[in-house]
């Protein structure tokens, strides 16, 4: 489409520094305000912007102007002295750009830009369950490798169910087979794994670790790799597969802990004081459930 547009693209000209932390890049404001503007005194023009957004937060009762604005020193132009000045990211350029009013063809392919952007993301959202699970997971502030890794324990726990649901296993017996690969893996069992992250109730996967996901993506896959193999059918048989594909994801952890000097089984989770902080692969507590 023509009027598609590469944000960053258009802000190549303007004054930036890289924030290794968060791989993004940070704009200086009053750079971006002229480049879309073309006004002769930009810092003005950028604190007209704030005095008006915040006189619209204060009418809705909100205490953040720009939650999203950090500063960055950078030399002035005109006397090549180092000032502190505002700065964003690209989400951040981009929601400021909404409170620019201009008539500048620039801003007008902007505004365009993010509300197609906008239908089409709404769009994926309606149409896949998978897309919905990501963006719940992004609102609640979770990393994009965290929910990368989680996805990815969705797509193989359906896996395995789907082939349970093929071979005959029915109501509690999912519980149970789900708990055995568990116990396998982790030597202990779903309900002590909630209660080592003081879970009273939820999914105990959205409170995992990286490391403990991926070792519950592991016992589940050779479980998955055994029924195959074996074609288990019915309860009994599906049991031993869950017990043989538990078991070989245990030895597997138990090594990794031997070689890192680190516990898999971890005692953290986003639960802690109510944030949504990312839960590190390492520095995990010992388990004394084990």
């Amino acid at each position: 489409m023509a009027n598609e547009i590469e944000p960053t693209g258009e802000f190549d000209s303007v004054r930036k520094v890289f924030v290794e932390d968060e791989a993004s890049w940070y704009y200086v404001v009053v750079d971006v305000v002229e480049r879309l503007t073309q006004t002769p005194n930009p810092s003005r023009y950028w604190t007209d912007i704030k005095r008006r957004v915040q006189r619209q937060a204060d009418r809705l009762g909100r205490e953040e102007l720009y939650d999203f604005i950090v500063k960055f020193p950078f030399k002035h132009s005109t006397n090549n002295r180092t000032y502190q000045f505002d700065c964003a990211n690209q989400t951040g350029i981009l929601r400021i750009v909404q409170d620019i009013q201009s008539e500048n063809e620039l801003v007008e392919r902007l505004k365009l830009w993010m509300a197609e952007t906008a239908s089409r993301r709404i769009d994926q959202l309606r149409l896949s369950p998978i897309e919905r699970e990501r963006e719940r997971y992004r609102q609640l502030g979770r990393s994009e490798e965290w929910i990368h890794d989680r996805l990815a324990s969705v797509a193989t726990r359906n896996e395995l169910t789907d082939e349970w649901q093929k071979r005959g296993v029915q109501g509690r017996e999912y519980g149970i087979l789900t708990n055995t690969v568990h116990e396998g893996t982790f030597e202990l069992s779903v309900r002590k794994h909630k209660e080592l992250k003081s879970l009273e109730k939820g999914d105990l996967r959205d409170q995992m670790t990286p490391r403990e996901l991926a070792f519950t993506i592991l016992g589940e896959d050779m479980t998955t790799t055994e029924i195959r193999k074996t074609d288990a059918q019915n309860f009994p048989e599906n049991l031993e597969a869950a017990v043989k594909g538990g078991e070989g994801a245990g030895k597997l952890r138990r090594q990794f802990e031997e070689i890192t000097g680190e516990s898999v089984v971890s005692s953290a989770s986003f639960l802690n004081d109510g944030a949504h902080s990312e839960l590190a692969a390492g520095d995990e507590e010992e388990d004394s459930d084990k």
